[in-house]
């Protein structure tokens, strides 16, 4: 896991997930208008292959002028020319254009996927792990008899591994050994930072 679970809270959790929606969008935008820019070079490949087929297309009109008895084998010679080059510039621009859009297709989908697929690779896995182990936390809260001691101590020992040492010591001046002595009060005010870093209540 990438993002310390620990070290995330509800403002964080939003903060983060606002930031990954963003991220995507953006990104999607970015691969929608590399797609398009691209697909433009496309498009002119289409029209060389229009010249291309109108340079055939003269060519075979050529060609029956050429098979004239009077206007002999010389314009049958440049209109099978003319006829052979048209049909490579076709052939040309058809092969160009398919290319084209297919890299169009292959960068706007990379281009829109990868940057999000590895954000969401280091995100995901620690938001949805924070949420299940708030769910879970809630759920043992509001099972858990009024004033449950075990509950507390449960409490308290995470908020031991998770707050950092200052914000424990606000809360309790020897948090360690609130933990060894079980101090209820003690117990129960780390416990309720740890519910606090979850953006918690106790049930009223």
């Amino acid at each position: 896991m990438f993002v310390d679970q620990h070290w995330l809270t509800p403002r964080r959790v939003r903060a983060l997930t606002v930031a990954l929606v963003v991220w995507c969008l953006a990104w999607a935008a970015a691969g929608a208008l590399l797609w398009r820019a691209t697909r433009v070079q496309a498009r002119l490949s289409g029209d060389v292959a229009t010249v291309g087929r109108a340079l055939r297309e003269t060519g075979e009109a050529l060609g029956w002028v050429g098979a004239l008895p009077l206007v002999g084998a010389r314009v049958g010679a440049v209109a099978a020319e003319v006829e052979a080059m048209g049909r490579e510039v076709e052939t040309s621009g058809e092969l160009s254009a398919g290319g084209i859009r297919s890299a169009a297709v292959a960068l706007g989908v990379g281009t829109a996927l990868v940057p999000s697929a590895l954000l969401a690779a280091v995100l995901l896995p620690a938001l949805v792990g924070w949420r299940r182990d708030v769910a879970a936390v809630a759920a043992a809260l509001a099972a858990a008899p009024p004033g449950d001691r075990g509950l507390d101590a449960w409490l308290a020992q995470r908020a031991v591994r998770a707050l950092p040492w200052q914000r424990l010591r606000a809360v309790c001046p020897d948090p360690v050994g609130a933990l060894a002595g079980h101090d209820p009060a003690a117990l129960r005010a780390l416990a309720d930072a740890e519910l606090a870093r979850l953006g918690l209540e106790r049930p009223r």
